[in-house]
């Protein structure tokens, strides 16, 4: 039997038509038992039916080319008894074994996004709404713990890996003993300390898991009992051994590896560091390979594995690959049914999932943070009843506020599905300096310094300072504590500080030059509605100067003091920060100025005039700023971005001073009207709406090219001679993601301007 099963490579079509007459004669029980001593039959008159074991190499993003074998055992009908994997393989394996289908798994393959899964930073929908503004905008990042650098066993903590594989693990929640699984399951990790294999059969089946998979110096390590664990790849990544082991008298294993690297691709010292750390499995490969009745090999050399953004491609080679073998997998399901008649497989294996009354709630881990503030904005309450989806959105809106690394529950069984849920806690170092470089066609080089504390004074409370260095430099400061007993309140002092040119046009031509420093400092108040949208309070007050630097006939010079009272509402469901897809950003600012106290002298071709004499009058007025973005998805390429601008200054007569400005791509200045066709400032106005359409589309991957167009309506509170005035614009963006922030570069004109412009924006702006 076993020389009909093992094979070298898959069978062609004629070899199928040499091994169906040999498959045929196990019919004839007693000629099989004559030419194959250790056959079906022998087993057959034990009493014993061969049990068929599956194993599945780990490879990253080529381990998904395994759900293609799986579609294929499912589709022939073959009973699996044992599953074994490895890293990819441990995931897809042990989700089959909990009873997904093969159909299923590819279904939810495809929904994940896997590079969120697999990065280094929470997506950004994970993110609590307080944090989102400075979040992931720092090339790097350095963590401090007691006035020390920190450094950890890996970089991708995989917190959002973790939380899926516990949506996914759900229904097998109370099972601790993975023999006990639809198909009893093994996966395989190193003990990072000896070297050894461990084999994982019992426990928390996402640990186990997430152990399996922990790349060295990529991926955290997991501490499960009292051992570190990383990627079973470096000592077993195919075990077929430990299917043997577990009672598999047939064994078909799938594997997704091309083994060590010849000499010739090993070029850089990293190249030849990872070959050295799979020297020990390679000699594994030799005896798991030796014991495997069906070897199923995937040639995905075109595939690495980090090919997350390939996940579709790999998905249909290993159906390809599948239907291959299909006709194997057919012949000895149809054989061991014919031999050894067994009930017609359950058509639904998985487990049903009912919700789970939590009867108590364990935290652990915490070491600077306080349990009342982790409570607190976790939500859930003892003798509740909750789904996974509750418990996961719960488990987010704590990890959202960035004082925790990571953050795992687990469920403690207690009877009457009624369990203990205990969560285990990593917290986030207190102290975060962070570094980025940024240039702009507007502000030219910036490098930007932020430093991030937590704990700063006050418990529950967060700090930041962050400066731009530059011949425009930049502050901002913050500092926030959580209220309530939910913690979704919080109170807040801000300061902020630019020095930027501005510049004043007539007819699009520039007239005048000028440097604007602004400084503000606040005291507010916020409401977190939920981890996407907040309203708030506050009062600011705000200081203005105009120094003139190139000013030929009208000359103001000097600044003025104001007090901005104000209300704001904030809500953000972007899905990232770079080039966003789908979701939605809005900002809206309104309130009232007060309190105003100008200094200003203005000189006309070197004549002192009064202010008075200009009409110009500081009296308080109302002001409103809106600014939303909409970005809906067409396909996977492509995506529409829909923005609408508004600023309206009522009750106002000044000029200048507290105009909104039209003009720029980036919207990062005080009272900006983003547009694209203008420069920044090229047109302001006491009041402006404007609305912008583009189309996104990804070419290759991480490059964009932007094609958009926008118009505005400004002067429209009566100050003008005409009703309104307007302005169209356009132009192409091509457009690059990288780890500095986007990389932008724009043509673009305008038809009341009448001449082509260029912007640059490198990096993620202050």
């Amino acid at each position: 039997m076993r020389r009909i099963l093992r094979q070298e490579k898959p069978l062609s079509l004629l070899q199928y038509k040499d091994v169906y007459p040999l498959m045929c004669r196990l019919f004839f029980l007693l000629l099989v038992a004559s030419l194959y001593p250790y056959s079906l039959f022998a087993q057959q008159a034990s009493g014993h039916r061969p049990r068929v074991g599956l194993t599945l190499s780990g490879g990253g993003a080529k381990g998904l080319a395994h759900i293609g074998i799986l579609r294929a055992i499912d589709s022939a009908g073959l009973k699996i008894d044992y599953i074994t994997g490895t890293s990819m393989g441990s995931i897809v394996g042990a989700l089959y074994a909990m009873g997904y289908s093969g159909d299923t798994i590819e279904i939810e393959a495809r929904q994940l996004d896997w590079n969120t899964l697999f990065s280094n930073q929470p997506s950004l929908k994970e993110v609590s709404f307080e944090e989102r503004a400075e979040y992931n905008r720092y090339m790097i990042e350095v963590p401090f713990e007691y006035g020390k650098p920190k450094l950890t066993s890996g970089v991708i903590s995989g917190e959002a890996l973790w939380l899926e594989l516990a949506r996914l693990s759900w229904p097998v929640r109370d099972v601790k003993d993975f023999s006990k699984f639809n198909i009893p399951f093994k996966c395989i990790a190193t003990d990072v300390a000896t070297g050894q294999i461990v084999t994982l059969d019992q426990g928390e089946i996402v640990s186990c898991i997430r152990a399996s998979m922990a790349i060295p110096s990529v991926f955290t390590a997991v501490k499960i009992g009292d051992r570190k664990l990383v990627d079973g790849g470096v000592v077993r990544n195919f075990p077929t051994i430990t299917a043997k082991q577990m009672g598999a008298d047939i064994i078909i294993g799938s594997n997704v590896t091309n083994g060590l690297r010849p000499a010739d691709e090993l070029i850089t010292p990293v190249d030849i560091l990872y070959q050295l750390g799979f020297y020990k499995d390679a000699e594994d490969f030799v005896k798991a390979r030796k014991i495997t009745d069906i070897y199923v090999h995937h040639s995905l050399k075109n595939y690495t594995a980090a090919s997350f953004g390939s996940v579709d491609s790999i998905l249909e080679e290993g159906k390809r690959k599948g239907r291959e073998m299909y006709p194997v997998f057919k012949r000895l399901a149809d054989s061991l049914n014919a031999l050894y008649p067994e009930p017609p497989p359950l058509k639904n294996r998985l487990p049903l999932t009912p919700d789970v009354e939590i009867s108590d709630i364990v935290i652990k881990g915490l070491i600077h943070s306080d349990e009342k503030f982790f409570r607190g904005r976790l939500g859930l309450q003892p003798d509740g009843c909750y789904t996974p989806d509750q418990i996961r959105e719960a488990v987010l809106n704590v990890y959202g506020t960035r004082f925790y690394k990571q953050i795992t529950y687990h469920l403690n069984p207690l009877g009457h599905s009624r369990s203990q849920l205990e969560i285990d806690v990593e917290e986030n170092p207190l102290t975060y300096v962070k570094f980025a470089l940024h240039y702009n066609s507007f502000t030219n080089v910036s490098a930007i310094v932020n430093i991030t504390q937590r704990n700063f004074i006050v418990p529950n409370s967060r700090a930041y300072v962050t400066v731009a260095i530059s011949e425009n430099p930049r502050l901002r400061a913050e500092y926030f504590k959580y209220l309530g007993r939910k913690r979704n309140v919080g109170f807040g002092l801000g300061a902020y500080y630019e020095n930027d040119p501005l510049n004043f046009y007539e007819d699009y031509k520039k007239s005048l030059e000028y440097r604007n420093k602004y400084a503000a400092f606040d005291i507010h108040m916020q409401y977190m509605l939920n981890r996407v949208m907040a309203v708030g309070v506050g009062t600011r007050w705000e200081y203005i100067r105009l120094k003139p630097k190139l000013s030929p006939n009208l000359e103001i010079d000097g600044n003025t003091k104001q007090l901005n009272t104000f209300f704001y509402y904030g809500l953000n469901t972007v899905n990232r920060k770079q080039f966003p897809t789908r979701g939605a950003d809005i900002q809206l600012e309104t309130g009232m100025i007060y309190n105003q106290n100008p200094k200003f002298r203005v000189h006309l071709q070197g004549e002192e005039l009064p202010l008075d004499s200009l009409g110009v009058r500081f009296e308080n007025y109302q002001r409103l700023l809106l600014k939303m973005n909409y970005y809906f998805p067409f396909g996977r390429r492509s995506s529409l971005h829909v923005g609408g601008y508004a600023g309206f200054n009522f009750n106002y007569d000044q000029q200048l001073v507290n105009d909104f400005l039209i003009g720029g791509i980036t919207d990062f200045s005080r009272n900006q009207i983003p547009f694209v066709g203008l420069y920044e400032g090229e047109v302001n106005t006491a009041s402006a709406a404007s609305i912008q359409l583009g189309w996104q589309y990804e070419a290759v991957r991480n490059l964009f090219v932007i094609p958009r167009g926008s118009v505005a309506l400004f002067d429209l509170n009566g100050l003008s001679a005409t009703k309104y005035n307007y302005v169209t614009g356009y132009g192409v963006t091509l457009g690059y993601s990288t780890r500095l922030g986007p990389l932008e570069a724009t043509v673009m004109y305008s038809d009341q301007a009448r001449y082509l412009k260029a912007y640059v924006n490198l990096g993620f702006h202050f």
